[in-house]
Formats: C-alpha cells, structure tokens, sequence
C-alpha cells in the first residue's frame, strides 16, 4: 500500500514540475519572440528615418542648385547654404541611433498581455 499510494504523489508533483517547465519555456519563446519584435521595430524605424533624412536634404540641395540657377542666390552665398544643409542632415543623422535604441527600450518595457490558459490552449474540435 505504500508503493501504490507513493506514486501517484511522484506523478502528481511530476505534473506540477512539467507544468512549471512549459511555463518557463513559454515564457522564454514569447520573451524571445518580443525582442525580436522589437529588434524589426527598431530597426524599421532607423530605416525610416534615414530615407526621411535623405529625402530632406536630396530636396534641401535641389533648392539651393535651383535658387542658384535661377539667380536667387548669388555664388559666393551657395556653398555657405550648401555646408548648412549638409550640417543639419548630418545633425539628423546622428540622432538616429539613438532614436531606434529608445523605441527597442520603450518596446521591451512594455508588459506583455497576459492569456487566460482557456485562450492560450486551443479548443478541440468536433468533427462529425
């Protein structure tokens, strides 16, 4: 009677540790899953920003070419207008980094919903 009545203890606390362990396995997919979430974020956004940056400045040196073909800006005054434009889009630049780090940041922070186990599981089917 001993032996019967010690196994059932065994698969039962054997249950509640495979149980934790799906859990903890779980938990380290849907972690990864979200870092790799934000990682694509991240990096969609740096990408963004860059092709918003350069369209800026290609339309920044396109209008100082024509306001100096047009004669609205006289020649000594188009290489002062010129280095600024390329001033500022290396000031844009060089915000980027930081920018992507920072969405990555607020993306991990935030906390994951929680599923109900009713929800997560999927429910079986009735085929008839």
């Amino acid at each position: 009677m001993t032996t019967t009545a010690a196994t059932p203890r065994k698969e039962l606390v054997a249950t509640t540790d495979g149980g934790r362990q799906n859990d903890a396995v779980r938990d380290l997919v849907a972690h990864a899953a979200r870092i790799q979430l934000a990682s694509l974020t991240a990096a969609s956004k740096f990408l963004a920003g860059w092709a918003q940056a350069a369209d800026r400045y290609a339309q920044a040196i396109s209008d100082e070419l024509l306001g100096r073909i047009r004669g609205e800006t006289a020649s000594g005054e188009l290489l002062s207008r010129l280095a600024s434009a390329s001033s500022q889009h290396l000031r844009e630049l060089t915000t980027l980094p930081n920018d992507a780090v920072n969405h990555f940041n607020k993306e991990l922070t935030k906390k994951p919903r929680k599923r109900s186990r009713q929800s997560a599981r999927r429910s079986p089917t009735t085929s008839g």
